[in-house]
């Protein structure tokens, strides 16, 4: 089959636009999708590194910030108690009803709310570390003291040193006795951590045997004390 001047001359033309195409599409073109990645990839680790270096440039000041405010945590931290367990909310109660003094004839302990500070890391074995909490736990309390004990119990309740506050409190006069009455709830909070552990409450000792010759206890110590000398030294008398 011949052929003719003009299909040749288009068959050259073909053979021209494939060899030109070929290492356009093969070569060319991918080697410039890939530049553009490569400078896109490029412009984004510059910001990072711009990023990081202006980080390594302020170094010192973050490390002396993070030392600040580990220590304004530690601080803050400390101003809450170690845990809450109602034997030494009870021994609370107690030095406040001695100390101030404030007559408590009901408490009632209402339950534990925990608040998650930090998680902590947890391990493969399922040991959490490093976990902060935070609870708050709330105590009614029946009461009968004077107005001015009153005044000094909530006084002392405000400049304790842990945190804690009277979220409620009813103050009724009673014109017999001269003394006021009613309720008050106790709001406490602890902040727990792998360091802090709560000291077990004081709990003093209970008495055994009397003082006193008719069989019952007697509750001033000191009236004990002197009891007890006078009868070692009636029974010294009689030996």
């Amino acid at each position: 089959m011949k052929i003719s001047d003009r299909d040749k001359k288009l068959i050259i033309i073909i053979l021209i636009a494939v060899v030109v195409a070929l290492p356009y599409l093969l070569l060319i073109k991918p080697t410039n999708e890939k530049t553009v990645a490569v400078e896109a990839e490029i412009v984004t680790l510059q910001e990072r590194y711009n990023y990081l270096d202006g980080l390594n440039q302020q170094r010192e000041f973050y490390l002396s910030e993070i030392t600040r405010l580990t220590a304004e945590r530690d601080t803050i931290i400390e101003g809450y108690a170690e845990g809450l367990r109602q034997e030494n909310i009870i021994m609370f109660l107690r030095g406040i009803e001695f100390d101030i003094p404030v007559a408590m004839s009901t408490v009632s302990f209402g339950g534990y709310e925990l608040t998650p500070i930090s998680a902590g890391t947890t391990a493969e074995d399922g040991t959490v570390t490093g976990a902060v909490n935070a609870y708050r736990t709330e105590t009614g309390v029946v009461y009968a003291c004077t107005y001015e004990d009153v005044k000094e119990f909530l006084n002392y309740i405000l400049t304790y040193d842990e945190r804690m506050v009277i979220s409620a409190i009813d103050i009724a006069y009673d014109d017999k006795t001269g003394t006021v009455g009613g309720m008050f709830v106790l709001q406490q909070f602890a902040i727990t951590t792998d360091d802090r552990e709560l000291a077990p409450a004081v709990i003093p000792a209970m008495d055994h045997g009397n003082e006193s010759v008719f069989g019952t206890y007697i509750s001033d110590p000191e009236l004990a004390e002197q009891l007890a000398e006078e009868a070692e030294g009636e029974e010294a008398e009689e030996e």
